[in-house]
């Protein structure tokens, strides 16, 4: 590694940030009425929206208006892109062109983002409810309560306070393997019926569990606002091991070379062995420098984003030691996608100050993201909507799929960007 890489990172710690200053019940079928809301705006035909070169911004292929920002990341299946906003509603719309097929509106945020298993669609709302839908109509099939029900009034606006609980802004997201395995602010992991809803085990941490759980040869990682990563039985939920990582886990983990990787508002990524969760290596950024971004590995390196230092940040997943970073401004909550030798990661600002908010393309080469390889391109998002603290940009992970990079912004928009001819 460099000294430039080296000096920049001993600098680390300097660069703070002031925001880092019920029983379930049986399922039911009812559906939510749903409201009328504007269809796709496209901003450019399919046929007229170039690949975006280095340096140049890019061109939406298309963007999709909902009433709410959009926090949680996107899933997409057969030609449709899932989707939840702000406004309450789960979204459907065509991959292609961003034309709405349907929407099933809820009584709360939907933030978590849905999974696709067979012929449904699985997601949670603020409502408290866990929904199973057709993915073809948007159909309620069932819902069943795990103790997740959030008033809006109760979202603390983001920014106003370096109080943790101003800043719980995510849904745990279900994952779906014949079973369903889901977090929920009850501070409960829940294991349920795909087909029914019906709840098979529980599993009690001992703070609220807004990460999303990974599944990995018949063992469920995942973490807990209670500082602290469990691992699981799937079948049974008994607990294998417990961790204490020293913050607040919001992190998806990633489980590869028999490591789970993971990170906390403790501010530092840590490799677990997966087996016994003894630590093997932890990387730390210094005091009050969230990590809530989720990994992704690539080519032995482990790219992840961070919040209170403005960085995406390159380690060695052998050793942990910093290999490569880019300080690209923005606060990044969202986790890289990396497809061939890009590197896509949304970013967020406060107040639309300095920062910048949007997405950043950055150019791996040789696993570098430091200068001149850094930042590709970069499609800024602007502050339209009264999203919650005054919060522009990306705050949700992009996904790419057939050339096409899929985002969420705060605006309420989902973009659709050509990646690739």
């Amino acid at each position: 590694m460099s000294k430039k890489v080296c000096n920049l990172l001993s600098g680390l710690a300097l660069n703070v940030l002031l925001i880092s200053a019920c029983h379930p019940t049986a399922a039911v079928t009812e559906n939510p009425t749903s409201v009328p809301l504007p269809t796709a705006l496209p901003t450019a035909s399919p046929t007229a929206s170039p690949v975006p070169t280095q340096g140049s911004p890019p061109e939406p292929l298309w963007a999709f208006q909902t009433g709410g920002a959009i926090w949680g990341a996107s899933a997409i299946s057969d030609g449709t892109v899932y989707f939840g906003s702000d406004d309450g509603n789960l979204y459907a719309v065509n991959a292609q062109n961003g034309n709405l097929k349907w929407k099933v509106l809820t009584q709360g945020i939907v933030r978590s983002r849905p999974a696709i298993f067979g012929a449904l669609v699985y997601f949670a709302s603020d409502d408290g409810y866990l929904y199973a839908v057709e993915a073809q109509s948007g159909t309620q099939v069932w819902r069943t309560d795990i103790g997740n029900s959030l008033p809006r009034d109760k979202r603390e606006k983001l920014g106003t306070s370096t109080d943790p609980t101003g800043y719980d802004y995510l849904q745990s997201s279900p994952v779906v393997d014949g079973q369903i395995y889901i977090g929920s602010l009850d501070g409960n992991f829940y294991a349920l019926d795909a087909d029914t809803g019906k709840i098979n085990w529980t599993f009690k941490t001992g703070q609220k569990v807004r990460a999303t759980p990974t599944l990995a040869d018949g063992v469920l990682y995942i973490g807990s606002w209670d500082d602290s990563m469990y691992a699981l039985d799937v079948l049974t939920g008994q607990m294998l091991w417990k961790t204490l990582v020293g913050g607040e886990v919001q992190t998806t983990a990633l489980v590869a070379n028999s490591l789970v990787y993971t990170a906390s508002r403790k501010a530092s990524v840590v490799a677990l062995d997966a087996q016994t969760g003894k630590k093997k290596w932890e990387f730390d950024y210094g005091s009050n420098m969230w990590v809530e971004s989720s990994p992704q590995l690539k080519d032995g390196i482990i790219y992840i984003g961070s919040s209170g230092n403005k960085d995406v940040l390159g380690l060695d997943s052998q050793t942990g030691k910093a290999f490569t970073f880019f300080f690209s401004q923005a606060f990044h909550w969202s986790t890289p996608a990396i497809v061939d030798d890009i590197l896509y990661i949304g970013g967020t600002s406060f107040k639309q100050e300095v920062n910048k908010g949007g997405l950043f393309a950055l150019k791996l080469v040789d696993g570098e993201i430091s200068d001149p390889n850094h930042e590709y391109w970069y499609f800024p998002v602007q502050r339209t909507l009264e999203a919650e603290g005054n919060w522009s940009g990306v705050a949700s992970s992009p996904i790419v799929q057939n050339g096409v990079v899929y985002f969420g912004g705060l605006d309420g928009k989902l973009y659709a960007i050509r990646t690739a001819p």
